[in-house]
């Protein structure tokens, strides 16, 4: 009789959401293997900020049951509550309902597991794993997709930073193995938490091997085509590209062009509307995962966005849109700061890197790629440099077997 996994995820597919995505790439090869049983605890849809996407509907397919927990929030409370009282709402997010209902997962849950393995962001699914945990009594294995009490991007502060670190804490002490996406997480981690090293694991973001395609013969856009695909909000702007794009001369304009899609906060939309040129278009947001790899494949050049962290040290987010990027095969033009994760994945195998403030140093890149495409088009823009490091199957069965040795 095979083992259980009770696998703890909010943004468990079919949810159209960065972390959902990956959650689907690693859950279809650690069920295809066939040496667990997996007991799926998530919330119940609609999620909010986690839309439904139908195309998802076979990535949750190898669950033999699935527990679905209501969570309750509202984005207009939790702007206001934000404002005068945030440790109210992040606890340690707007989603602590979820774990809250830990009990309910008790009484819906048929088989005893063998081991938990969660999957965050966001942190409520942590908190529900270490609640699930301590009833249980079996091991526990935390997934840590980004820095947590310590974010450089979701700045917590007086109360809510103390609370937050207190769960972190608690988690960190709880878990008996933690995954971290980067090695730069783990040396982060590594100073805060000397005493549990041990206890860390890397296992990265990752790509679907079987989205990997033949490069085909090229056919050439009529301009160079850049297009992004993700999320712009608060500081993770495309301000950068658009200052640089919109102080080229018209007749190199004119042999471009450029494709925004993806959520924009009020902010940022309003960048496309201050930064008017005929050669920029903002989609605004798809709708499934299927449009994004579509436009994607549709480029000459990927954009990359990288949240802009002042403090070194705290460059150690590993965006999973690079994998996607990876495996479409084309040219990716960043902005990242320097040393950061993502700098070290893309710089010289994958594209370029640029700092944010380096408006001329982005123009400049511009000019060059345009000259490549009118002269080297058909060597230059297709990047077949697919690392297998972040190959799906293989990292699924690196984690199969920390679960056969735990269990």
């Amino acid at each position: 009789m095979k083992k259980t996994v009770l696998f703890v995820s909010i943004a468990f597919p079919p949810k159209f959401d960065s972390e959902g995505l990956q959650v689907a790439k690693y859950f279809k090869y650690l069920t295809k293997q066939d040496k667990f049983d997996f007991t799926v605890v998530t919330s119940a849809i609609p999620t909010l900020f986690m839309p439904y996407d139908a195309s998802l509907e076979k990535a949750k397919e190898g669950a033999k049951e699935t527990v679905e927990i209501k969570i309750w929030e509202n984005k207009y409370s939790n702007f206001l509550l934000r404002k005068i009282a945030q440790q109210l709402v992040d606890r340690p997010d707007s989603k602590w309902t979820f774990y809250a209902q830990w009990r309910k997962v008790i009484s819906k849950v048929k088989t005893q597991p063998a081991i938990i393995y969660s999957r965050s962001f966001p942190a409520s699914s942590a908190m529900m794993a270490m609640k699930l945990k301590a009833y249980y009594k079996v091991p526990w294995v935390m997934h840590l997709s980004d820095p947590w009490a310590d974010s450089p991007v979701n700045v917590l502060t007086g109360s809510t930073k103390k609370l937050n670190l207190e769960m972190e804490r608690l988690c960190f002490e709880n878990a008996d193995k933690i995954c971290l996406t980067s090695y730069e997480t783990i040396d982060f981690y590594t100073k805060k938490y000397p005493h549990l090293k041990e206890k860390f694991e890397y296992f990265p973001n990752v790509y679907d091997p079987a989205d990997i395609k033949p490069i085909a013969t090229p056919k050439k856009n009529d301009k160079l085509r850049f297009v992004y695909t993700g999320g712009m909000a608060g500081n993770r702007s495309p301000e950068p590209f658009l200052k640089a794009i919109t102080k080229l001369p018209k007749h190199i304009q004119d042999k471009l062009a450029f494709v925004f899609s993806g959520y924009a906060d009020r902010q940022n939309a309003a960048l496309f509307d201050q930064y008017k040129c005929d050669c920029i278009q903002y989609l605004g947001h798809l709708d499934t995962y299927q449009e994004a790899i579509t436009l994607q494949n549709s480029a000459d050049v990927l954009l990359l966005i990288d949240f802009p962290i002042k403090e070194k040290e705290k460059r150690i987010y590993f965006l999973s849109k690079i994998l996607d990027y990876m495996i479409a095969q084309k040219y990716i033009l960043a902005t990242t700061g320097a040393g950061s994760t993502c700098n070290s994945v893309i710089e010289g195998k994958l594209g370029a890197c640029f700092e944010e403030e380096n408006i001329e140093g982005i123009q400049q890149h511009i000019l060059f790629l345009l000259a490549k495409f009118e002269t080297e088009y058909d060597t230059f823009f297709n990047k077949n440099n697919i690392d297998s490091t972040f190959d799906a199957q293989v990292n699924a069965n690196r984690l199969l077997a920390l679960f056969e040795k735990m269990t």
